[in-house]
């Protein structure tokens, strides 16, 4: 806490009135950020270029599966049954998160929110082969809804939970070569965001929780804007919404924040050193700026 009020009454107040690209200095190879009133991109760096994106590719799993979810009888109920493989992988220290019985059956509910908060990597999965019949047949949906949203040139995915290939093989999980990833924008990433919170505006209230549980078993979210996160600050109003990291992709972070009477702001930052604290001095910065046009 102590560091985060510090950041805040460290930057000068005439900066926060100079252009905000002179003032967003970040460590992030790529950022974007949406002003979801207007659905109008605020700020972008390097924006375009396609990078690993980690587990932040569950926004595009979680989307799909909520739109199948939508048109399901009882969708959220449904209950689906854990392969040996994935489960197997659940209890791995560094993909699992979240340990699941192999042959046990969990509802959809139970692994969206395993996916959301603790990034559980065979929920999410597990989530796709449903939706799409197998783990082919839903990454294909991946790559034509991103060309339905018309961002296919800036979106390329080969993995539901964001695990590159040389992780996935060993669990028999194959989709493409070996040594492929997901390899997604930060325009793009941003632009599922917004289509996720259009057609789901709830995930905002699973997504703001630091800690869950399922069953005993303590599920921790990764967002440190969050409260009781390094880098909260009750004033930015974070909410949400996904954190990534692999050794590829480095530190990855869609951010939702929503100021009072106002409609939320989408940030995104890929493969960035410094994570959350560059997020909260940006988010600080955008949001005074919005504020300002809109008086």
């Amino acid at each position: 806490m102590t560091m985060v009020l510090m950041l805040f009454t460290t930057i000068p107040s005439n900066l926060i009135h100079a252009d905000l690209k002179n003032k967003l200095h970040n460590s992030a190879k790529s950022v974007a950020a949406m002003d979801l009133k207007n659905n109008k991109f605020i700020y972008t760096k390097n924006a375009n270029k396609r990078y690993a994106i980690a587990s932040t590719t569950k926004l595009m799993t979680l989307y799909l599966t909520i739109n199948k979810v939508k048109h399901e009888r009882n969708g959220w109920n449904h209950r689906i049954k854990i392969s040996n493989s994935l489960s197997k992988m659940s209890k791995s220290a560094d993909l699992g998160n979240v340990k699941l019985v192999a042959g046990r059956k969990y509802t959809v509910r139970t692994l969206y929110r395993a996916s959301l908060i603790a990034s559980s990597n065979p929920s999410a999965i597990t989530l796709g082969k449903w939706v799409g019949g197998s783990n082919h047949h839903f990454i294909n949906m991946m790559n034509d809804q991103a060309k339905k949203w018309h961002i296919n040139h800036q979106a390329h995915f080969v993995s539901s939970s964001g695990l590159e290939n040389n992780d996935l093989y060993r669990y028999g999980i194959r989709y493409g070569k070996y040594h492929d990833y997901n390899r997604v924008s930060a325009k793009a990433i941003t632009t599922i965001a917004d289509h996720l919170l259009k057609l789901y505006p709830n995930i905002i209230n699973d997504a703001k929780h630091r800690v869950e549980y399922m069953g005993h078993q303590k599920m921790k979210n990764e967002n440190e804007l969050l409260k009781g996160g390094y880098s909260y600050h009750k004033y930015l109003h974070v909410d949400g919404l996904k954190t990534g990291y692999t050794p590829l992709a480095g530190y990855c972070l869609v951010s939702t924040s929503k100021l009072p009477n106002h409609d939320h702001l989408i940030l995104t930052t890929l493969n960035d050193k410094h994570g959350s604290y560059d997020q909260a001095k940006m988010i600080h910065i955008i949001q005074t700026n919005v504020e300002r046009e809109r008086k």
